[in-house]
């Protein structure tokens, strides 16, 4: 069933919701009106993350100096109610009521807020006010033929790819950055390519610039990236030594600063876990997610047509086991049993996202 948008209004129909005693204020590219009976936000059509206006079916973001005056207006509790609106090319669309879910900053110097709307916005209005323009170019998967044979041009091809060029880290003396020795290719390597696409090394968990000497259960070892505030971190044997020194094993220790650390061993080598590592944290990093509920695993068989799956052992196996799969422009993390499966997508474009739709997934979180 075709859905149809609210009437449009005026920005002074829209504005007069405040009641008595309207005062105007800027903030960024939206107009919020204050007055007796509520606060009014018009914001403009966008939906670019951590900008200001719709960011998906519940949030709105404003961002811009909203002041002392405001303050009070975007009160956790108490504050009067808020009315929404987007300013279309014909008139002001409806959003609805919301509340305040957070905000930035002491009174004086009040930068931003996050407003959760009470009711979710339907497909067409969303479509309006937030509109997933095309894609454009997208990086290709043709990487996925290198993973097998040849793990470390796989990870150069994919970063080369998926990143942006920016401003480039100059190379010091020539050396690997870090390096506290002699490091194994696949090390050296990532960090000759993080100065290609500095991007990798602005991960939530990256990399580290510097790796750390370290003792653990198996032995001396190197530390070379931490997640979750050093709760894990991932080492390799140091000084490398025996079969695996070209390509050493990697070592996954939890709890790294208790007393008696669990360590076990990653499935796969140092120049294929890279690989994993850095197509876990791109996912995380990608300005566009998407995330289903749990559902049947039969209900993934409609994938398989577009996704095409990255020959790697699944990342942290005792805890979700995910899978990677690509499409062009689109990561897929897949954490299933027999029985039931999660798919989560991180994509460059909010347009690779839209044609999820068609398969009818319930959706947790959805930029598309």
């Amino acid at each position: 069933m075709t859905q149809t948008l609210p009437p449009l209004i005026t920005e002074a129909t829209a504005l007069s919701v405040a009641g008595a005693g309207l005062l105007r204020y800027e903030v960024g590219p939206a107009l919020i009106g204050t007055g007796a009976d509520a606060t009014v936000v018009i914001v403009t059509p966008g939906g670019i993350p951590g900008v200001s206006g719709v960011q998906d079916s519940t949030k709105v973001l404003l961002h811009g100096d909203m002041g002392p005056a405001l303050h009070p207006r975007f009160e956790f509790q108490g504050a009067p109610p808020t009315h929404l609106f987007a300013r279309l090319d014909q008139g002001c669309l409806p959003l609805g009521t919301a509340r305040c879910r957070g905000r930035g900053g002491p009174p004086a110097h009040f930068d931003h807020a996050v407003l959760e709307l009470d009711q979710p916005l339907s497909r067409a209005v969303l479509d309006a006010v937030r509109p997933a323009p095309a894609p454009g170019p997208v990086p290709g998967v043709e990487w996925v033929d290198l993973v097998a044979t040849d793990p470390i041009r796989a990870l150069e091809s994919f970063v080369l790819g998926w990143f942006p060029t920016e401003e480039t880290e100059p190379a010091e003396d020539g050396s690997t950055a870090g390096e506290p020795g002699s490091l194994p290719e696949a090390l050296a390597a990532f960090h000759r390519l993080a100065r290609l696409r500095p991007a990798i090394h602005r991960f939530h968990d990256p990399v580290l610039r510097q790796p750390e000497r370290a003792s653990g259960p198996l032995g001396d070892r190197l530390v070379f990236a931490v997640r979750d505030g050093a709760s894990m971190d991932w080492s390799i044997p140091w000084t490398p030594e025996g079969p695996d020194e070209a390509d050493p094993r990697v070592w996954h220790t939890e709890d790294p600063y208790d007393a008696d650390p669990e360590t076990i061993l990653e499935e796969e080598p140092l120049s294929r876990f890279l690989l994993q590592f850095t197509l876990f944290e791109a996912q995380i990093a990608a300005p566009y997610h998407a995330r289903t509920y749990c559902m049947p695993t039969a209900r993934l068989d409609a994938l398989w047509n577009m996704l095409r799956p990255v020959p790697l052992s699944p990342f942290l196996p005792t805890y979700e086991a995910e899978k990677f799969f690509v499409a062009p422009g689109l990561l897929a993390t897949v954490s299933s049993d027999e029985n039931e499966a999660v798919v989560s997508f991180g994509a460059l474009h909010r347009g690779t996202l839209t044609p999820l739709l068609e398969h009818g997934f319930h959706w947790f979180h959805f930029d598309g």
